[in-house]
């Protein structure tokens, strides 16, 4: 008869007891311990120590909310950091394992929560509403899950029912401000925040207005998020301007001055709404902030034979060059612009800019080039930008001889973009224009005055004013590498085309479709700036200086030293300038700028300049179009030659040399009359080769993008 097993005796299962119980208060301990200590290295940004604390606690206790909570909002905050969803996704697989193992998770709202969070960074709407939906049946009066909700509402595209959950979500807070809690002020300024944006997609900039001032009224938030806060102030100022609120703006970004301090985003709006009234007072305020921006930027060293600014945000620099051309200094306003050029040459806003200086200095053919560079680099024809280039065009050949014809042309082109753009108060009035200046042309009615150009439209400054600098640096690199890809595949193609009839028993090699020719923007990386050696003519770093004197020929100087403008403003050499004598050496200008990829085997074929492409040849006569609609070049440039005496467009053959600078004629020689130094208004300001040679001329196949 086998042995009965005897019970263990009491003192054994109290041993047993005691042990385990002791086990279970080291592992509370423990995981109280490892959670406290991630949440303090969470709290210091040392996030890698943060994430080796929460794994250990969970080790410990793999159901402990606390831990869980900070160990998927630590990696969420690492996965906004750096713009991945890695994180996240580890975050819910550990989340779904944990709510499946330990089924007590799912009474805690904070656990859906947090399961809602990671949802919505990953783009998953769907089941983040139905996670946010349980919460909200445990705890209802909590704001924060209305304000999910009502998140997860706006990424489906239903505005409507997800403004009437963040009004719910701020009637559940506190009456008084000073009974908000961290968590009710984050949430409330992210529920404001957030009818703002449904505002703004919905045109009503009162209400708009409205939330970013009750936005702001709450407490900042930490050092870590200034930009947003910065963002905010910027928001607001912009959206007073679009207001007409001009006043209300300027005390916007004053006050933003005094919360935030002189940062560069604040003093770039700032100087942006003081130009707006174009009044010399208001002027010199712009220039002083700017003068600001542009001081504070990094130093960056560069080699010797290198004298060109190429590094940084051309916006500055291009606000800069408004502001001095408005205080009637327009040298200064020359090389701010040449800086800006430097920095955005495949941007339409310098351009537009440099061929408004350029008509006010009675610069004809200089201008020309640039009104015609700005249209080029058109993305968009029916946009307020291709109009003012098109009114650009129609006010210099105003001011030709014999070419009204021409004007009304690109009178009616700028009247069916601003028709396009859904201004139609200002198509009308090109409209009329047009037609008053062909019937001139014709000899019955009388010329008209002349018209000022618009100039740069306060819709491409404004966009560009909201973003960061380090957004437009990438806005414009990536410009640039489009510009490259395009004239790469343009080079290959053309040499193809000799192969092709050298061998012609040999097929031609398939045209490869760039996969970077889009109207999306590219991937962007540095342009290589100093690769910009042309075929048998190497790049020097000083041209010659071509001045203009009374009674005699144009004649060349040699470059003297060149001036440097990186880290200041041309005002202080502009005012020391102004006082010299003829006798003394003229005044040098900021070094020429050169694009990129000028390329031998291109060279070889045909003139490259820079710009998308070639020159054309010149097509043979034919007539303009009767009516503006038939969409085609411009008549004079690309379709017949001018007249004998009237000026002509851009040629190939027409380079940096000295004649026929100016169409404005000299009693003697046909040149135009030089002025005492200081370059005052009416007078030739030289370009560095010409303006002429740095752009291309109009083509009748390249007349748009």
């Amino acid at each position: 008869m086998p042995k009965r097993s005897q019970p263990a005796s009491p003192r054994i299962l109290k041993r047993r007891t005691l042990g385990l119980l002791v086990n279970h208060n080291y592992a509370m301990k423990a995981t109280e311990t490892w959670t406290l200590l991630g949440l303090c290295a969470l709290t210091m940004g040392i996030h890698h120590l943060a994430l080796k604390a929460f794994e250990a606690a969970l080790a410990h206790s793999p159901n402990s909310l606390p831990t869980l909570l900070g160990w998927s909002h630590l990696l969420r905050m690492n996965d906004v950091s750096v713009n991945e969803t890695v994180g996240c996704q580890a975050a819910l697989q550990r989340l779904t394992k944990a709510v499946e193992q330990f089924p007590e998770l799912a009474k805690l709202a904070d656990f859906f929560k947090e399961l809602t969070e990671c949802y919505l960074l990953v783009n998953l709407n769907d089941p983040a509403q139905q996670a946010v939906q349980q919460a909200i049946q445990l705890t209802p009066q909590d704001a924060l899950l209305f304000l999910l909700l009502a998140q997860s509402l706006i990424r489906m595209g239903i505005r409507t029912q997800a403004a009437q959950l963040l009004t719910h979500c701020l009637k559940l807070l506190p009456k008084l401000l000073s009974l908000f809690t961290a968590t009710d002020i984050e949430t409330a300024r992210t529920a404001h925040a957030e009818l703002a944006a449904i505002a703004a997609a919905e045109g009503n900039i009162e209400m708009l207005i409205h939330e970013l001032t009750a936005t702001l009224m709450l407490p900042p938030p930490s050092l870590s998020r200034i930009n947003e806060h910065i963002a905010l102030w910027c928001a607001l100022a912009t959206a007073l301007e679009r207001a007409g609120k001009i006043p209300e703006a300027l005390d916007a970004c004053e006050r933003a001055e005094l919360a935030v301090g002189p940062s560069p985003r604040i003093l770039i709006t700032h100087a942006y709404l003081l130009l707006l009234d174009e009044l010399k007072p208001k002027a010199e305020r712009a220039v002083s902030l700017l003068t600001r921006v542009v001081e504070a930027e990094p130093r960056l060293r560069k080699d010797e034979g290198d004298a060109e600014d190429t590094l940084g945000d051309f916006l500055p620099w291009c606000l800069l060059g408004k502001a001095y051309k408005l205080l009637d200094q327009p040298r200064a306003a020359y090389d701010s612009y040449q800086i800006a050029l430097r920095r955005a040459d495949g941007l339409p806003i310098t351009w537009l800019a440099v061929g408004k200086l350029y008509l006010e200095l009675k610069q004809l053919p200089d201008a020309l080039a640039a009104y015609s560079q700005a249209l080029r680099l058109q993305l968009n024809e029916n946009s307020p930008g291709t109009a003012a280039a098109w009114d650009g065009l129609s006010c210099v050949y105003e001011r030709c001889d014999d070419q009204l014809g021409d004007a009304a042309d690109a009178c009616l082109r700028a009247a069916l973009c601003f028709q396009a753009y859904g201004d139609q108060k200002s198509a009308d009035f090109y409209e009329n224009r047009a037609k008053n200046l062909r019937l001139a042309a014709l000899g019955k009615l009388p010329v008209p005055e002349w018209s000022e150009p618009v100039g740069v439209p306060n819709y491409f400054l404004r966009d560009l004013v909201n973003l960061l600098p380090n957004e437009r640096i990438a806005f414009v690199k990536s410009i640039n590498k489009l510009d490259a890809t395009e004239s790469l595949s343009q080079t290959a193609n053309m040499n193809q085309a000799p192969q092709a009839a050298a061998h012609p028993s040999q097929p031609p090699a398939p045209e490869r479709k760039d996969p970077l020719a889009r109207f999306e923007l590219p991937a962007y990386h540095d342009p290589a700036y100093h690769a910009r050696a042309a075929a048998g003519a190497p790049y020097r770093h000083g041209y010659p200086y071509e001045t203009v004197t009374r009674g005699t020929s144009v004649a060349s100087t040699p470059p003297p030293s060149q001036p440097q403008y990186v880290h200041g403003t041309p005002l202080a050499h502009a005012q020391m300038d102004r006082s010299t004598s003829q006798s003394q050496q003229p005044y040098t200008l900021a070094p020429p700028y050169k694009p990129e990829l000028k390329l031998p085997a291109a060279a070889q074929l045909q003139p490259q300049h820079p710009g998308r492409h070639y020159w054309p040849q010149p097509h043979e006569h034919a007539a303009s179009p009767v009516h503006g609609l038939v969409r085609g070049p411009p008549p004079v440039l690309a379709q017949y030659p001018p007249p004998a005496g009237v000026m002509s467009p851009p040629t190939a053959a027409l380079g940096p040399g000295p004649q026929h600078r100016s169409p404005a004629p000299h009693p003697a020689e046909g040149y135009a009359i030089a002025m005492p130094p200081g370059y005052a208004y009416g007078q030739y300001m030289p370009i560095h080769g010409g303006m002429v040679a740095q752009v291309q001329p109009y083509g009748a196949a390249h007349w748009r993008r």
